[in-house]
This record gives structure tokens, sequence and C-alpha cells, in this order.
């Protein structure tokens, strides 16, 4: 967490189940406190008005993925 983090990205909230986009998420729809933003440890603790929302990766797909057949090699 953290050092990435710059004004448009966030280490610690890109890759969040909750994040909504702009800075905003379920926890902050107002938008999310700069010191969260580019926090070093995350939000993985509750934050004084975080509505009882911290943190949680974003699920990884669990079973076969879907390929368009556009991107399928043709033989």
């Amino acid at each position: 967490d953290g050092p990435g983090s710059r004004p448009w990205k966030s280490d610690t909230c890109g890759d969040c189940n909750h994040y909504q986009g702009f800075q905003r998420c379920a926890a902050f729809p107002d938008g999310i406190p700069n010191a969260l933003w580019q926090a070093y440890k995350g939000h993985r603790t509750p934050w004084p008005g975080d509505q009882g929302i911290q943190y949680e990766q974003v699920p990884m797909p669990t079973g076969p993925i879907d390929i368009p057949e556009f991107l399928k090699r043709k033989a």
C-alpha cells in the first residue's frame, strides 16, 4: 500500500471491492479522505466515518473465463 499512490490512483483503494471510482467508495460516498487514499497501511481497520466498511480485496475469478470469439486465435 501507499508508495505508488497518486492523485488519480490509489494503491490502497484501487483493488478494493468497495471502490466506485473517482475517489469514492461505499465507505466514503462523498470522497475518500486523502489520509486513506495515500495510506501506507490501507483501510483494513476502522476509520472515522467509514460506516463500518473496510478494505475488501476484489474477488479473483474462480471458474473458466469466457473469451469472446473475436479474441480467440484463428487456426
